[in-house]
Formats: structure tokens, C-alpha cells, sequence
């Protein structure tokens, strides 16, 4: 009798494991990021070290047309930078674009804004994740929102939020 029950909860516990990992919510599917970029774009390279060395797994695709991605991400060109991540969180689906920083992408997750298309660093700011070269500029890191329009989340300079907006410490 004691082996039957401890097959029936061998079973159960093995039922349960194998559910959790095929959940979409699963923790280590928000661990993956797809990222298209160009093939010449050294500081996209940095960048997708540094996503690694804060746990996270990248899937790098170069090519000459990786606009597409922007254009199918709705990713206005005023928010625009060199490379688009994309990361699935539970049932959605955000564009990271460019630069951003560990704590934005964290907020990100955490939050899940049903109204965002994902974040951006616009442009290629000086000292962001990946454009490190002894010059640390301050720049903003933004929500997109599916209007077209977006929302400051906070300053940053490196990987640091200097200047909170809706992201806090």
C-alpha cells in the first residue's frame, strides 16, 4: 500500500513539474530575448553580452533588413535605435529597443503593462548598456504604448535609474 501511494505521488508531483514548464508563465520563458540586428553593429554585440551576464539567453539574428522587425513591432523611428529585442512575458509579447538597461527590463516584466508594445532607449545614448566608451550621458528610457504614444519611465545613466518617473527604486 505504502508503494502505491508513493507512485501516486511520484505521479502527481511529475504531472505538476511537467504543467509548470509548459506554462507560458513559465519564469525562464521571460529569461529569452530574440534580438535583430545589423551584422556590422559591434555595440549590439555588447549589448547581448551584457543581457547574458545578468542571466538572461539571446537569440542574435543579423540582417541587413532588421527595420522589418521595427515596422512589425509598430516602433515609431522617433523611438528608433541600432537593435530590437523582442521578450515574451506570460501572453504578451514587448519590444525592447536599443540600449536599455536590467532595471527597465525588470519593471517591465514585473508590471506587464497590457497598454505597452514594449521600452526603448532612443537613439544610441553615450554610456547605456552596450555604448560604453568613458562617456555617461544621461538619457530616458520609455514605455510604448499602443496609441503611438509613450511614457517616460525614468532617466538613466549607465545601467543606473538617476531620475525616476514611473519606474522607483
Amino acid at each position: 500500500m505504502r508503494f502505491l501511494a508513493s507512485i501516486m505521488t511520484f505521479a502527481l508531483l511529475a504531472t505538476c513539474l511537467s504543467a509548470n514548464s509548459a506554462n507560458p508563465n513559465n519564469a525562464n520563458q521571460s529569461k529569452f530575448i530574440k534580438v535583430f540586428e545589423s551584422p556590422t553593429c559591434g555595440c549590439c554585440d555588447k549589448w547581448v553580452e551584457y543581457m547574458k551576464s545578468k542571466g538572461y539567453k539571446l537569440e542574435v539574428h543579423k540582417s541587413t533588413d532588421f527595420y522589418k522587425i521595427k515596422e512589425q513591432h509598430n516602433i515609431k523611428p522617433t523611438y528608433q535605435s541600432c537593435h530590437t529585442g523582442i521578450i515574451t512575458s506570460g501572453s504578451q509579447s514587448y519590444a525592447l529597443e536599443g540600449h536599455i538597461p536590467l532595471g527597465a527590463l525588470e519593471w517591465l516584466l514585473e508590471h506587464k503593462p497590457q497598454e505597452a508594445i514594449g521600452i526603448s532607449a532612443p537613439g544610441m545614448p553615450q554610456g547605456s548598456p552596450g555604448m560604453e566608451q568613458g562617456i555617461y550621458e544621461e538619457y530616458p528610457v520609455i514605455l510604448l504604448l499602443k496609441n503611438g504614444e509613450y511614457e517616460l519611465l525614468g532617466i538613466y545613466k549607465g545601467d543606473k535609474l538617476i531620475k525616476p518617473a514611473k519606474i522607483k527604486d
